[in-house]
């Protein structure tokens, strides 16, 4: 009987964080008695992903780490599978790319002689992920495919919605903006489809920023709006703040710039708080083009410049070119404002 109540509350917990509800699965799990955990190392996991979503990703690592011993120690092999692909992902939402990558090749290896293809979509995904980050798009493009292939073949259809709204991004990087609306509308029916409110925001979120980039502001403006409603209603705090940074995009983009450098201002001190690397160096690199193009140089200098650092830290190789070109552009323009010198070479 005890044993069918713990499963019980394990698939109580999964429904919860499958519904986006991260702090009611917290505190459904902070109620359970230590031994309990201990015995299911799968509540662990979950733990770790709710603190991982919520921005608690030191709390997230801790908990994964306690879930990956447990279960190396008790011989659950598709525990141990599936926590390396959450360190791996806790890892990439740090900034710590080589050690994202590692768990990442692990979980595949370990996926693969399991015949888990749910963790093998998922580890290939977040490697396209790391790809995009370097500017590697065709590795990306592989990465991708080998997820969709996973998953398609389990009809893992959050994990498909996913990996179709991460395919999006890249095209968006490479600037094909037709081939990434038509791929971010397949994210957005994908996630719907599969009942998914918070990858169905994600996507929506992505495709209004690739409206925005593409001119279409109106259009991109109401589904930002739409995306940001449904965070604020779920909790999903990180969700609403990626979502800010689009948000202030259309904003700048009515003329409305005060009001867009107030909002990048405050999804640079939220990113901080979680903490987001990624999302920081975005908003700082979209806060310092929009400094400069109202002539204030020298914040504008000032803030690209902790961006490119953020940037290269992630290994953003293709962002950091471009805030070197905005760099160089604004010391040539107005040298006696330049500010600090910023190396010539992109870090490896």
């Amino acid at each position: 009987m005890r044993e069918r109540g713990l499963l019980l509350r394990l698939a109580d917990a999964q429904a919860l964080l499958e519904s986006g509800q991260h702090a009611a699965l917290l505190g459904q799990l902070s109620m359970q008695p230590q031994e309990d955990l201990e015995r299911f190392p799968e509540l662990m996991v979950l733990c770790a992903i709710a603190h991982a979503r919520l921005g608690q990703l030191t709390e997230g690592v801790r908990w994964a780490q306690r879930a990956l011993d447990r279960a190396v120690a008790r011989g659950h092999r598709a525990v141990e599978v599936r926590t390396h692909n959450v360190l791996g992902a806790i890892a990439l939402d740090g900034g710590k790319i080589d050690d994202a990558t590692r768990h990442f090749i692990k979980a595949i290896a370990a996926a693969k002689r399991e015949g888990d293809h749910g963790t093998v979509g998922r580890s290939a995904g977040n490697l396209g992920v790391i790809a995009t980050m370097c500017g590697d798009y065709a590795r990306a493009i592989g990465w991708y495919t080998m997820a969709l292939t996973a998953y398609q073949r389990m009809d893992i259809r959050d994990g498909t919605a996913e990996v179709l709204n991460n395919l999006a991004i890249t095209y968006r990087d490479m600037g094909d903006y037709d081939r990434a609306l038509v791929t971010a509308d397949s994210a957005v029916d994908a996630a719907e489809a599969a009942g998914e409110r918070r990858l169905a925001n994600l996507a929506y979120g992505c495709r209004a920023e690739i409206r925005l980039l593409a001119g279409d502001v109106e259009l991109a403006r109401r589904e930002i709006e739409q995306a940001l409603e449904r965070e604020r209603v779920m909790g999903d705090v990180v969700g609403e703040t990626e979502d800010l940074r689009v948000f202030a995009g259309t904003e700048a983009a009515k003329g409305r710039v005060d009001e867009a450098l107030g909002l990048l201002r405050d999804v640079i001190e939220r990113a901080n708080s979680f903490p987001r690397p990624l999302l920081l160096a975005q908003a700082e690199r979209d806060l310092a083009r929009m400094l400069y193009n109202r002539g204030e140089v020298s914040e504008a200098l000032a803030v690209a410049q902790s961006a490119r650092d953020g940037f290269s830290t992630l290994g953003v190789r293709i962002e950091v070119a471009k805030l070197d070109a905005l760099i160089a552009m604004a010391r040539v323009a107005h040298p006696g404002r330049a500010g600090r010198q910023t190396p010539a070479t992109v870090a490896a």
